[in-house]
């Protein structure tokens, strides 16, 4: 007339609690089952007795896996649990039953027999059942936190690598421009002194945007055109500028300074070397789920030196880091001459979360 349901781990959440109460209703109501059809008394007798004894293991390896702080059940809390559970859930069960453990022991000697084989035997089980889970809840737990960890370390590497780039790129973009001021100190002073003003206030902008993972399209377009200006005082009539974005397509998120080093290609080895005059078009657009800009030139094409060792490889690199495989960087050759730089990346009018990139 006993059965033994072990708890799991305390403490515990409601949910588990609930679940493994299910779970010892369950056991021993089978267990009163099995006693009725093995002893000479009847379903409901059995039910009562199971049920306490039961309950009563249950509770008692609960309350001994918090004193001990043990994670799970074991044999301390079973050798603890199923003998003082079972004499108390015994005890409950002849009280309701409307009787005293004395008349219960004189009328019925078999009774203390039956109680205490049968509460070895299902606690012992349940112990080894529940003992079994918990082990297997504590691995699944330990993988998850495994799994959190490596995301989270591959996440920093991955921060670490796009600092590292980015800390190529904002170098590379001042030295060239300072290049640009010191060659018209000595003929243009006051054309270097207000381009000096311009790259002061530029970089006091673009250095606050580079330090954010994410950018707008609107924000980059806007370095860009400062950027340009201050290559037209460069260059003067020599270069012919145009940038066209629709409005939908501003709100785009990307990396920062991901168009600047195709722009600064197509000046410093399209257009800058070239004699005559030249041109060079921003097209931004959307297609679908996807953003495409194309800087496109009509300077020395591929005749030139293109082979820029930090703008393009950190380009890509960006790109695959922050944008994954379905991001793009190819150059073709412009029918007109010049080269096409074709930037291909997800549509994003927020800041995409790590499974999107």
């Amino acid at each position: 007339m006993a059965s033994g349901i072990i708890l799991t781990m305390t403490p515990m959440p409601l949910t588990k609690l609930l679940h493994d109460l299910g779970l010892a209703l369950v056991y021993n109501t089978a267990v009163g089952l099995f006693l009725t059809a093995v002893t000479p008394y009847s379903l409901s007798t059995n039910l009562v007795y199971a049920q306490f004894v039961g309950f009563a293991i249950y509770a008692t390896v609960r309350v001994s896996c918090r004193l001990l702080d043990l994670p799970r059940p074991g044999l301390v809390s079973a050798a603890i649990g199923i003998p003082l559970g079972g004499l108390v859930g015994f005890a409950l069960a002849t009280w309701v039953k409307g009787f005293t453990l004395a008349e219960v022991l004189e009328t019925h000697p078999d009774v203390a027999l039956i109680t205490t084989a049968t509460a070895l035997i299902f606690g012992v089980l349940a112990v080894w059942h529940f003992h079994d889970e918990a082990r297997m809840l504590e691995a699944q737990t330990e993988a998850r936190a495994e799994r959190l960890q490596r995301v989270e370390q591959e996440a920093l590497a991955s921060r670490t690598q796009l600092a590292l780039l980015q800390a190529q790129i904002e170098p590379h973009f001042l030295f060239n421009t300072l290049s640009n001021v010191v060659g018209l100190i000595e003929t243009q002073p006051t054309v270097a002194r207000t381009m000096l003003l311009d790259l002061t206030a530029l970089l006091r902008t673009s250095l606050a945007r580079t330090r954010q993972p994410m950018v707008t399209l609107g924000e980059e377009l806007d370095l860009l055109r400062a950027y340009l200006g201050i290559m037209t005082v460069r260059m003067g009539s020599r270069l012919d500028w145009q940038i066209d974005a629709a409005p939908d397509v501003l709100t785009a998120r990307l990396p920062p300074l991901l168009v600047q080093p195709l722009v600064e290609n197509a000046i410093r080895h399209g257009l800058e070397p070239k004699a005559d005059a030249g041109r060079l078009s921003i097209r931004c657009q959307r297609r679908g789920d996807m953003l495409d800009i194309e800087v496109t030139d009509n300077g020395l094409g591929f005749g030139g030196d293109i082979n820029d060792g930090t703008g393009l490889a950190n380009v890509r690199q960006r790109l695959a880091a922050t944008c994954g495989s379905e991001s793009s960087l190819s150059l073709t050759a412009h029918p007109a001459g010049g080269i096409i730089a074709r930037l291909r990346l997800p549509f994003h009018d927020h800041e995409p979360a790590p499974a999107d990139r």
